[in-house]
């Protein structure tokens, strides 16, 4: 087996960025200075620093691909972890955390081919890298802004909930449908005014318990003027068939019990959580929740291009001017992503490549991103004398070929890095070491 030279997991992401094909060099040439601006992130030491580093970089990039608009949504779930306002005693930074995901994920799809051949077949393009970074985009640096809602029984948080209700409003859609001209602009008003007379929107944030907002959140009906066939949105979500079961399996925490057999359906996922919890404690999980307002908000502008297509053809083609909300891309791209999003954390599953390629990619780099991540949970906070945060430089990391040639990622780790990694592996991922082969640095 033949291998390059060792280096940290920043060191090898960011010669990538700083020089590599694929994905990566799609995004450079978008993004200028995008390479200065990884290193400045890398090289930040300070939670704080990096958190704020994260946000200016994931910023751009959701720009990039048209999602500037929920940037409000990652800040809003990173302010509640740094208040620790989030209840999950090993509750962990998601905001520099999906940045790392978001690059980790990039690097697997350019270098692993079987995972991209994969993936791209699934997204079935003739823009593939184009489609991947816009559907890896939900699946990376979106799929966490569910944690909104997380501890949504204990009404703790109800200060940060009317965000996601704001976003749903006339308001948020004219500060983010770019310049349009005043016969546009008017336009816009309008259709809202037909959309806001014949699908009432709840409030979410005034829901009476998890099973309530669930239900509320999974009320889309706008859809059925989208899609050929249309239940709500956890069913537009469902993956058919469902996912073989794991007793072995937990997502968020070891302690947590074993569900059942929640890889039949991702509705019953959801209302079980919303009514029991993993331990008897409702809890919007917020994969779910993730998805859900995800799918929610972006088919909404979806809507309001098929209907401008329909009654004002000025704003449709000013809407549509540097990206294009056409529902065939809506049911092509975006749902597939946002079912990635949506069954992420789902306990008790093994995700396998060939079932959803997108979905798998997201939980493998999830589960090996365990670095640089501020801690914000009761566990680790009351034990903060003794906890052993993994930090970059306790990741080495490098390109290998196997024997029949195939590339894979190589991670290096401490003992109980090391251990963490493999048992999360191990316990979420179907056929792994196809793709990564761990090592003990102190082996």
């Amino acid at each position: 087996m033949s291998m390059e030279s060792k280096t940290t997991i920043h060191t090898l992401l960011l010669q990538h960025f700083n020089s590599g094909a694929g994905a990566a060099g799609y995004l450079r040439g978008k993004i200028p200075g995008l390479s200065q601006q990884l290193a400045r992130f890398f090289a930040s030491r300070s939670d704080i620093d990096r958190l704020q580093q994260a946000e200016l970089l994931s910023e751009r990039i959701l720009a990039l691909t048209d999602f500037a608009d929920m940037i409000p949504l990652r800040s809003a779930v990173a302010t509640l972890e740094i208040k620790r306002l989030i209840a999950y005693k090993k509750q962990t930074d998601h905001t520099a955390h999906t940045l790392y995901l978001f690059l980790l994920g990039i690097w697997v799809y350019d270098h692993v081919s079987e995972i991209r051949q994969a993936v791209d077949a699934s997204i079935h393009s003739s823009k593939p890298v184009k489609m991947f970074l816009f559907q890896w985009t939900f699946a990376s640096l979106l799929h966490d802004v569910g944690y909104l809602y997380y501890d949504f029984e204990e009404g703790q948080n109800a200060s940060s909930w009317s965000l996601y209700d704001e976003m749903l409003s006339i308001n948020y859609f004219q500060r983010y449908a770019g310049e349009l001209s005043e016969e546009a602009a008017e336009a816009l008003q309008e259709s809202w005014k037909v959309f806001a007379k014949r699908y009432e929107l709840p409030i979410h944030g005034e829901q009476q318990s998890s099973g309530q907002l669930i239900k509320a959140l999974d009320h889309i009906p706008w859809l059925a003027e989208l899609l050929p066939s249309y239940h709500t949105g956890l069913e537009t979500m469902n993956v058919s068939g469902g996912f073989s079961g794991n007793s072995n399996s937990s997502s968020e925490s070891d302690s947590k019990s074993n569900t059942g057999s929640l890889g039949s359906g991702l509705p019953e996922f959801a209302y079980q959580m919303a009514s029991s919890g993993y331990d008897g404690h409702p809890v919007v999980d917020h994969g779910v929740a993730s998805g859900l307002i995800l799918l929610k908000y972006t088919s909404i502008w979806y809507w309001l291009s098929k209907h401008a297509s329909e009654t004002h053809p000025q704003l449709h083609e000013e809407l549509n001017a540097r990206f294009h909300y056409f529902p065939h891309v809506l049911e092509k791209h975006v749902i597939p992503a946002c079912k990635a999003v949506a069954y992420h954390n789902m306990p008790g599953v093994k995700f396998q490549l060939e079932q959803e390629p997108l979905l798998y990619l997201a939980v493998l780099c999830d589960e090996m991103q365990i670095w640089d991540r501020f801690l914000s949970g009761s566990e680790h906070i009351d034990n903060w004398r003794t906890i052993k945060p993994c930090m970059a430089e306790d990741i080495e990391a490098e390109l290998i070929y196997g024997e029949t040639g195939a590339s894979l990622l190589h991670l290096m780790a401490s003992a109980a890095h090391y251990d963490k990694l493999l048992g999360n592996l191990e316990k979420r991922v179907g056929d792994w070491s196809r793709f990564v082969q761990l090592s003990r640095l102190d082996s």
